[in-house]
C-alpha cells in the first residue's frame, strides 16, 4: 500500500509537534532543576516568590531573566521575580535549559506563522 508523499503542511505539523514535546520537557526540567533550586535561596535572602503562578509562568520568568542578560530587564520594571538575585544564583546549566526552552517556544511560533 503506497502512501502519498508528505506535503509542506505535514512537515510543518511534524516539526511543530517535535518542538512542542521539546518545550514541555524543557519546561519540566527548568522547573525541577532551576526554579526548585533558586527559590529556596531567594527566600533565604528575604524575597517572596508569591503564589501568583497558576499555569507555570514563573518557569518562563526565570528562563527569561537567566537567558536575556539585558539591563532593560531589571528589578525596577519586572515585578514577578527578583531579577538581580536570580541572575546571581543562576548557573551555566540554567542558562542552557533556558535557551532550550526559549528556542523550542520561538520555533513553535515561527512554524505557526509558516503554516
Amino acid at each position: 500500500m503506497e502512501h502519498a508523499p508528505l506535503t509542506y503542511a505535514d512537515w510543518i505539523q511534524f516539526f511543530f509537534l517535535i518542538l512542542g514535546v521539546s518545550a514541555m520537557i524543557a519546561w519540566l526540567l527548568s522547573a525541577k532543576f532551576t526554579m526548585r533550586r533558586i527559590e529556596p535561596e531567594l527566600k533565604k535572602q528575604g524575597f517572596s516568590c508569591g503564589s501568583w503562578d497558576g499555569p507555570g509562568f514563573r518557569v518562563l520568568s526565570y528562563a527569561t531573566i537567566i537567558l536575556f542578560q539585558t539591563k532593560l530587564l531589571n528589578d525596577s520594571n519586572y515585578p514577578f521575580v527578583p531579577v538581580d538575585a536570580t541572575r546571581k544564583l543562576a548557573t551555566k546549566k540554567d542558562w542552557y535549559i533556558s535557551l532550550w526552552l526559549w528556542c523550542s517556544l520561538v520555533g513553535m511560533v515561527i512554524l505557526a506563522f509558516l503554516y
